[in-house]
C-alpha cells in the first residue's frame, strides 16, 4: 500500500512531466543564446555545484511546489495545492519576458482548464479542480521575468480502519 506521501510526489512527477511538454516549443533569449523549453524542478531550484555556476543556466525554468494539503472528513480525498513558479531570464533589447510567462501561465491553466486529469502510467489519476489563480510579479527585475500558477488537487489517501463500529 502506497502511504499519502508517495501519493502526493507521484503529482508533482506527474505535473514536471506534463509541464514541460506543454512548454517545450516556447523560446526566450537568456544572454543572446536562445534556448527552447523550460527547465522544470520539485520544489525548488538545484543548489550551485560550483561556485562559479551561473544562475543564468537555470533560466527558462518551472518549479512544481507542493504547498499544503487539507482533507475536511475520514471520507474525503486531500486537496492538495501545488504552487507552479516560472521564471524567465529574457536579455532581448525587446524586453519582452513578461510575455513569455504569460504564455507559460496561459498553456498551463489552458491544459487543465480542458482536461482536468493528470497521473503517470500505471499510477491513478489526479483531478484538477476548476479553482485556479496566476500572479505576475509586479516589481520590474529586468531582465528576470517571475510568475506563479496556484492549482488544487484532488489526490487519494487510505480511508480510517474502524475496528470498533465508530465511522
Amino acid at each position: 500500500m502506497q502511504n499519502d506521501l508517495t501519493v502526493v510526489s507521484d503529482l508533482q512527477r506527474a505535473l514536471i512531466t506534463e509541464i514541460t511538454d506543454i512548454l517545450k516549443d516556447l523560446i526566450t533569449t537568456v544572454n543572446e543564446d536562445e534556448r527552447t523549453g523550460f527547465n522544470g524542478y520539485a520544489q525548488f531550484l538545484p543548489k550551485a555545484v560550483e561556485n562559479d555556476d551561473d544562475p543564468d543556466n537555470y533560466f527558462p525554468y518551472f518549479i512544481v511546489r507542493v504547498d499544503n494539503g487539507t482533507t475536511p472528513d475520514d471520507n474525503s480525498t486531500w486537496t492538495v495545492t501545488v504552487d507552479i513558479l516560472i521564471g524567465v531570464c529574457d536579455t532581448g533589447e525587446e524586453n519582452q519576458g513578461h510575455y513569455h510567462v504569460l504564455e507559460a501561465i496561459t498553456r498551463i491553466t489552458t491544459r487543465f482548464a480542458l482536461e482536468a486529469t493528470i497521473g503517470l502510467p500505471g499510477h491513478k489519476a489526479f483531478r484538477c479542480l476548476p479553482e485556479m489563480s496566476w500572479h505576475l510579479q509586479d516589481e520590474d527585475t529586468w531582465p528576470y521575468y517571475f510568475g506563479l500558477v496556484e492549482l488544487k488537487f484532488m489526490v487519494p489517501k487510505p480511508m480510517r480502519k474502524d475496528p470498533f463500529g465508530y465511522g
